[in-house]
Order: structure tokens, then C-alpha cells, then sequence
């Protein structure tokens, strides 16, 4: 059945494929806390594993979800493909889903998600989407293409918002199934389900009412769901989406016009300067009919010579030289040295790997441009010693201050703990396990989530005080310093855009629900 089911999917448009009801509404819920126990039952396939690759590439993901995420954002793609193939072959219902429409097309099911994320709609994702609705009301319908980049940038943070970068909670699966039983019970189901799946000047209208729905509607929409405050999940969210189209937008500058000086480009968030050494180019190709890169190509990266990322639907590849004395393109002399770290990466990374071998990590910003976050490739002393880049004096010197700043925090831990009328002999054995960083940390969790999880172990690193890294391969820096540099930058490039995310959700906390701040924190 299920394989059946598979290729019926296979041989449909995207947009028309069949999911469950179910999925969208994601029901049975997870457990809501670890311990919980399962409200479903597990089902065991014994199946090849080609046929269950194929069977998620054709279910439903909402956006926002991935098959390995955290549990409000991890997918159903596998269940939703069981599920729909019963469900066309036989009617399966329960308490919950009695009544309601059973099978929904792809693009209905989306549609049914976006009302939901438009009737649960937080202060910073409403403040884009209203300014995007002005925008797209004041164009009068002109294509997006000939419109001003302002207002392109504009139109693609909402489209990354909407189709890609969703956040998601058990709120909004209520909501979800609270408009589903309006709109897909009842004579009038089907009908309602061409609505979303058209999307046109009816779902419009639809969609805009329950954005703009007043209090009575809004409370309407979110019966059953609790007064928890989602600010800071919305403000991820919206800088997902920011994140999602600069990373797009750098990708359109890696490969356009190839450049005899040195290019600089800013990404936001979070906010560093690239340098693109002169000449160097990433050349964006169509796949052959099996999906794999044309010749050369695929062998230079089979190679370790370039790197392939993908780009706009298709793939990239990076860095290349125009050729001395013919047309064409070839590899950067010498690149496997600056690429040999990426060997392993998903290729959904290579992007921010490239983007980390550029980052200036010693820009000197304008005043007014300053980020608000500590942009600096900060290395581990030890190495910095082995490759001879500091003396033992400065080492110790790092070492001792790390060591002063995490016994620092720890004081401040316990002084919270104590202004929160902590239990007298449970501050006395936090400061008995004050030299024990993994149990101090234990401990502060224990008689506090909330406050423990302030606490800080701070690192003895040394600020790296040269070029980008294809800077430093570019001047002649031997090739261990170089890999060692890359790797190091990569992994500090990821920390940093994790900071900025959760930057981006103090900020809307803070501004959108001031008053929940201390009080409630949630996980973006």
C-alpha cells in the first residue's frame, strides 16, 4: 500500500500531492515533556530504504520543520506518508478527528498552516507582515522584480517567513485545528479545501482577516491555548527569515560579475563585512539529467579543489580563476588547502563555511555601523601557543583571567539565587562546589533553571588579530595554520549567528512583552 501510495505521489504535481489531516495538525501531540508517556503507538516498517527516502521526499513538511529538530519543529514526513496512504484506502478517524475533512492537497495544507501562524501572530512577525502588505498594496501589482531592492528584500523576508522559516508550538497547532474544524466540517469542506488550495482572491481576503482579526476573533481563533507569552520564538523567526535571504543574497554575489579588486559584502545578521579576494568567482550551474554536477566540475570537487553549495534551485561551485590564455574557468591554485576542513560537511553548510573564510574578522566598523555583537575570531590559547602566535607569559595571562571570570559568574549565580530566597544550606554547598565547574552548574540548574542556566564557563582564547582566513592562504601562511584557522573560524561563525539569533529573541521579548520577560522564557 504504502508503496503504492508513493508512486501515485511521484506522478502528481507538488502542489496536488495528498497528506492527512493529521499532519497539519500534527495529532496525536509528542510528549510534552521528556517524561511523559507517548499518546500514539509506534509502528515498525520492515521496507527497503530507498522506498522510505522516496516516501518523505513526497509528504508534507510545514515550513519550518525538519526531519531532526528540536520537538515543535521536528517533521512528520514518514508518519504523514503511512497515514495518507490508509487513509485513501480506507476512512480512519478518532475523538479528534472525527468530522473533519481526512485528506487535504499540499498547497490546502500549507495554506491551513499559514492562517494558523496568522491567528497566533507574534509583535515581531506582524510589524514585517503588515509593512509587507503595505508594500505589496502601494505596487499596485508591478511585477517584484522591477520594484525598488528596498522593497525586494522587503517581499523575500516575508516569503523566507512564510514558506521556509515558521516557528512552531503546541499553541499553534491549536489554533490549526481550531480553524480547521470552521472550515474543512461540514457540507461546505470541500469547497473550503479548493479555497485553500487556490488561493485566490477569497483566501486573500481570509488570510488578511485573521491577520487582522480584532480581540474577540483573535481570542476566538486561540481557544484552548494557554496565555504563554511567543515573542521571542517570532523574533527567531523573523530572523531566520533575515538570515535565510542574506545568505541567498551572498550567494548572488559570489556569482556575479568576477571582480579585478577586492570585493567587500555585508551580511546581516550578523552584521560582519566579507572580503572576496580579486578574481575569485563561484559559477552557478545547471545539474545533468542525473542530478549531479557537469563536467569538470563534479570532479574538482570530488577533488577537493572547489566546493559546491547549493544556490537558488541549483548548485555552485567555489572558487574558481577565469583561465590565463582560453575561456573558461579553473580551480584557485592551491585551494585544497583552504577547503580540505569542509571534507564531511552537508552541503547545506558549505555556504557557511564559504562565508567564514571571507568574514574580516578585524574590520574597522563607522561608529554608526557598529554591531551590537562581539564580531572576533576568538582562538584557544593552547593552539595559539603550539603554532607560536603568543608566548607562555600571554597564555598564562588568558588562562588566569578565564579562570577569574567563570569563579565571577558563579558569584553572581549564587548572589541571584540568594536575593531569590534560596534555602541558606543549599547556597553553602553551591560554595563548597564553587572550584567544580560541571557540578556547580548541576547544582544552580537543580535549585534554579532558570537562574543556572546563566552561568558561564569562560574559555582562555586569544584574539586572532589578522586577515580572513583567505586572506592569510592568499599571503602565504603555511597550510596547517591555514586549516586550523578555517575550522576555527567556522565553528566560531556558527557560534556567533546562534548568539545573534538569540539576540534577536531578547530583543523581542523585550520589546514586545516587557512585562513576561523576567517572568517566562521559552526556546527559539
Amino acid at each position: 500500500m504504502l508503496a503504492e501510495h508513493v508512486e501515485r505521489q511521484e506522478q502528481t504535481d507538488a502542489d496536488d500531492r495528498l497528506t492527512h489531516i493529521s499532519t497539519v495538525l500534527r495529532h496525536p501531540p509528542p510528549p510534552r515533556w521528556r517524561k511523559d508517556p507517548r499518546q500514539d503507538r509506534p509502528l515498525r516498517l520492515r521496507v527497503d530504504a530507498d522506498l522510505l527516502e522516496r516516501a518523505r521526499a513526497v509528504s508534507l513538511v510545514l515550513p519550518g520543520q525538519y526531519q531532526r529538530a528540536f520537538r515543535d519543529y521536528q517533521s512528520r514526513a514518514l508518519t504523514d506518508a503511512v497515514m495518507t496512504a490508509i487513509a485513501v484506502a480506507e476512512l480512519l478517524t478518532d475523538d479528534f478527528l472525527d468530522g473533519l475533512l481526512p485528506l487535504l492537497r499540499h498547497r490546502a495544507a500549507r495554506n491551513l498552516w499559514r492562517l494558523a501562524t496568522a491567528g497566533l501572530c507574534t509583535g515581531p512577525e506582524r510589524a514585517l507582515l503588515e509593512v509587507a502588505v503595505a508594500a505589496r498594496d502601494a505596487s499596485g501589482g508591478i511585477p517584484e522584480t522591477v520594484l525598488d531592492p528596498d522593497t525586494q528584500h522587503l517581499l523575500a523576508l516575508v516569503t523566507a517567513l512564510e514558506k521556509d522559516v515558521a516557528w512552531h508550538s503546541p499553541a499553534r497547532f491549536q489554533v490549526a485545528a481550531n480553524i480547521a474544524r470552521e472550515l474543512l466540517t461540514g457540507p461546505q469542506a470541500e469547497a473550503n479545501e479548493r479555497l485553500l488550495h487556490q488561493e485566490g482572491e477569497e483566501w486573500n481576503e481570509l488570510y488578511l482577516d485573521t491577520l487582522y482579526a480584532n480581540g474577540d476573533r483573535q481570542a476566538h481563533l486561540q481557544r484552548g491555548t494557554t496565555s504563554y507569552e511567543w515573542s521571542g520564538r517570532g523574533g527567531g523567526a523573523v530572523w531566520r527569515a533575515e538570515r535565510q535571504v542574506s545568505l541567498d543574497n551572498l550567494g548572488d554575489w559570489l556569482t556575479g560579475p568576477v571582480q579585478a579588486d577586492t570585493g567587500e559584502y555585508v551580511v546581516r545578521p550578523p552584521g560582519w563585512v566579507l572580503t572576496h579576494p580579486p578574481g575569485w568567482h563561484a559559477l552557478d550551474l545547471d545539474p545533468t539529467h542525473t542530478g549531479r554536477l557537469p563536467q569538470p566540475y563534479e570532479t574538482w570537487t570530488d577533488q577537493g579543489r572547489a566546493l559546491a553549495f547549493p544556490y537558488r534551485g541549483k548548485q555552485a561551485v567555489w572558487p574558481l580563476q577565469r583561465q590565463p590564455n582560453r575561456p573558461g574557468f579553473e580551480p584557485v591554485p592551491g585551494a585544497e588547502a583552504l577547503l580540505a576542513p569542509a571534507a564531511g560537511l552537508k552541503p547545506e553548510q558549505a555556504l557557511s563555511y564559504i562565508e567564514a573564510l571571507l568574514v574580516d574578522w578585524n574590520h574597522q566598523f563607522d561608529t554608526e555601523d557598529e554591531p551590537d555583537l562581539r564580531l572576533a575570531l576568538d582562538v584557544p590559547v593552547g593552539k595559539a601557543y603550539d603554532f607560536d602566535l603568543i608566548s607562555a607569559e600571554e597564555r598564562q595571562h588568558a588562562m588566569t583571567e578565564a579562570r577569574a571570570a567563570t569563579l565571577n559568574s558563579m558569584d553572581e549565580i549564587i548572589d541571584l539565587l540568594a536575593d531569590d530566597g534560596c534555602d541558606e544550606k543549599d547556597l553553602q554547598y553551591l560554595r563548597q562546589v564553587r572550584g567544580n565547574d560541571r557540578r556547580f552548574a548541576q547544582v544552580a540548574t537543580r535549585l534554579d533553571s532558570s537562574i543556572g542556566a546563566r552561568f558561564q564557563v569562560h574559555k582562555a582564547t586569544w584574539r586572532w588579530p589578522g586577515l580572513s582566513v583567505a586572506g592569510e592562504f592568499l599571503a602565504g601562511t603555511s597550510t596547517d595554520l591555514v586549516q586550523w584557522l578555517a575550522t576555527v573560524a567556522h565553528t566560531r561563525s556558527s557560534l556567533i549567528t546562534q548568539q545573534s539569533m538569540q539576540q534577536a529573541w531578547s530583543y523581542a521579548f523585550d520589546r514586545y512583552a516587557p512585562r513576561a520577560r523576567g517572568a517566562r522564557r521559552s526556546r527559539v
